[in-house]
């Protein structure tokens, strides 16, 4: 749904960055920034990079209002 709206309102596609990599392997925890034209928009924590990229991508409608 973000990379939806971003490419609707911004006709951006918005472009996910690991951050962060927390704890030993068979435990991480991963922390996902989304970027719009490489401005951060927001941040996700997560089990694995996907749950913290759906995450960012939550908090990103948020922020924006979406």
């Amino acid at each position: 749904a973000f990379q939806e709206k971003a490419q609707e309102k911004e006709s951006v596609t918005p472009e996910y960055k690991v951050l962060k990599e927390d704890g030993p392997d068979h435990d991480k925890t991963f922390t996902v920034g989304v970027f719009l034209n490489d401005a951060e928009v927001a941040q996700g924590e997560g089990r694995s990079k996907q749950e913290a990229e759906q995450e960012a991508a939550r908090s990103g409608l948020e922020k924006k209002g979406w």
